[in-house]
């Protein structure tokens, strides 16, 4: 185990404060919406750990005993609590729930789009696939989810060898299938904004998904 903090753990530690981003923006706006009702469900989700205190260090609040530990407790307690709220709200308010969380998905993959444009400029198929994972979440490096199909000139394709997601919302009783179709608003909104000559698809394999980076043609 690391003793110290090495740029990988910035890397990902920005990438659960971008995740949390997220979290942050829909509870606000389930609070307005369903008021004390969310609120209850909200604290309760708080089971699962508070989000990450943005006014201090990395230096400050991570445990420096146990590097990798904690970045990985972060990660599950962030995808849980939201499976939480989200399955929970559903419950009670139905569909419009996941559209809310949606749009917010949506609004951050424009964000990090916009912020890679400027950061990384990436110009092509495989410059865009690169600089997705810089704020993208999936888990811990060596978790070494992805799998590239394809990768050339003018399209990247990949699967998830497995699901790192799905233990999360089983443990709440939530349907994994909601963190998929929410990605799927972010990774569109990504591509989109980081270089509006490509976009993001996806299809349904046997087993699998496969997802794509293409260029737009015409």
């Amino acid at each position: 185990m690391s003793a110290f903090l090495a740029p990988i753990h910035t890397w990902l530690f920005n990438k659960i404060v971008l995740f949390e981003d997220i979290e942050k923006a829909f509870i606000k706006a389930y609070i307005e919406k369903y008021g004390e009702k969310a609120e209850t469900i909200i604290n309760e989700s708080k089971v699962y750990g508070e989000m990450i205190d943005t006014h201090k260090q990395l230096e400050e609040i991570i445990d420096l005993t146990n590097i990798h530990g904690w970045l990985q407790n972060k990660i599950v307690n962030a995808e849980t609590r939201q499976a939480f709220i989200i399955t929970k709200l559903k419950e009670i308010y139905g569909e419009e729930v996941e559209d809310i969380a949606a749009k917010f998905y949506r609004d951050n993959g424009v964000k990090c789009g916009l912020m890679s444009k400027e950061k990384e400029h990436p110009n092509n198929v495989i410059d865009i696939f690169d600089a997705m994972n810089n704020y993208l979440l999936e888990g811990m490096p060596c978790d070494r989810v992805q799998s590239v199909v394809t990768k050339e000139d003018d399209i990247v394709e990949w699967y998830n060898s497995r699901c790192i997601h799905k233990s999360n919302y089983d443990k709440i009783g939530g349907n994994v299938e909601v963190f998929y179709r929410l990605r799927f608003h972010w990774l569109a909104s990504f591509v989109k904004y980081v270089n509006s000559a490509y976009k993001f698809e996806y299809e349904n394999d046997v087993n699998k998904v496969i997802y794509k980076i293409v260029k737009v043609m015409g």
